[in-house]
């Protein structure tokens, strides 16, 4: 038991730690670049609900590290259809993630009347970028498949959100995609990957990398969905926080003080996420 108890507070504090050094970074990068920095209509931070946002997401780290191995239950799951026909609300994780990240989301929505909820794995992280947008193509044709639904919603997190725009502009997942929701990607990458092995897709989602734009050419959202991203200021995994920013979405929404995987887990987002799966099409 006191073998147990010890690596459990060894695995604390890693995530508390690698989540400090993480703010050093994102502190060091708004001093560096404080014009990259700047968000719409972003007020002056503050020294009390900053601090609480780093707790929130060093707590959020941790959620997520202890929960990582649920995959195993998770993704043996088959994908069944509730409501025959409903789009699926398909949900799709971050470099190094998988499925159980997702799971207070999952449980949130379903709880919330949205039936077909599908969380998704891709594998393995370090390889191409173009690869794992394949498997996230395969993955939404398998579950469109599973419930008749001529379209889904992809809720994506970090690197799931560059992933996905490749699928719709390059895979052949246009037309088959109703509504993509990111939550802190680095749209035009991140200064953070530059401290990850220059592998794969690792190096690919570095700020301003060839393959981020090539998807900046022509149109930032294709595909014929609509996009929405959601994004925070103290995002210590997306610098700088303004690559969050998607040009040409439908809208663009702040979420303050929280931290990459404190999005996961934030009933603001979760409000955020299920206004932009309801809302209307606007007038042109």
């Amino acid at each position: 038991m006191g073998l147990i108890i010890f690596l459990l507070a060894l695995a604390v504090l890693a995530t508390v730690s690698i989540t400090l050094l993480f703010y050093l970074c994102w502190y060091y990068d708004r001093r560096s670049f404080p014009q990259q920095a700047e968000l719409p209509g972003e007020q002056p931070l503050r020294l009390v609900p900053a601090v609480l946002g780093m707790a929130k997401e060093a707590a959020a780290l941790t959620v997520l590290v202890f929960s990582y191995p649920l995959r195993l239950i998770h993704d043996t799951s088959p994908a069944r259809s509730r409501h025959h026909g409903e789009p699926p609300v398909i949900l799709v994780h971050g470099y190094g993630g998988n499925s159980a990240n997702f799971l207070f989301m999952q449980w949130r929505l379903k709880w919330r009347g949205w039936s077909n909820v599908y969380s998704v794995s891709y594998t393995p992280p370090h390889i191409n970028a173009r690869k794992l947008s394949q498997q996230v193509v395969d993955h939404v044709e398998r579950i469109l498949a599973a419930t008749g639904a001529e379209k889904a919603h992809l809720i994506c997190h970090s690197m799931g959100g560059p992933l996905t725009r490749y699928a719709l502009k390059n895979l052949g997942l246009a037309g088959k995609v109703d509504r993509v929701i990111t939550l802190g990607s680095p749209h035009y990458g991140s200064r953070v990957a530059g401290l990850f092995p220059p592998l794969g897709a690792a190096a690919q989602l570095r700020y301003q990398s060839p393959f981020i734009r090539e998807l900046a050419t022509e149109t930032t959202c294709p595909g014929g969905a609509r996009y929405f991203s959601i994004f925070s200021n103290m995002d210590n995994f997306v610098l700088p926080v303004s690559t969050a920013v998607l040009h040409g979405a439908e809208e663009n929404i702040h979420v303050p003080y929280l931290g990459h995987c404190a999005l996961l887990y934030s009933t603001r987002v979760m409000d955020q996420v299920e206004r932009c799966l309801l809302a209307p099409v606007k007038d042109s």
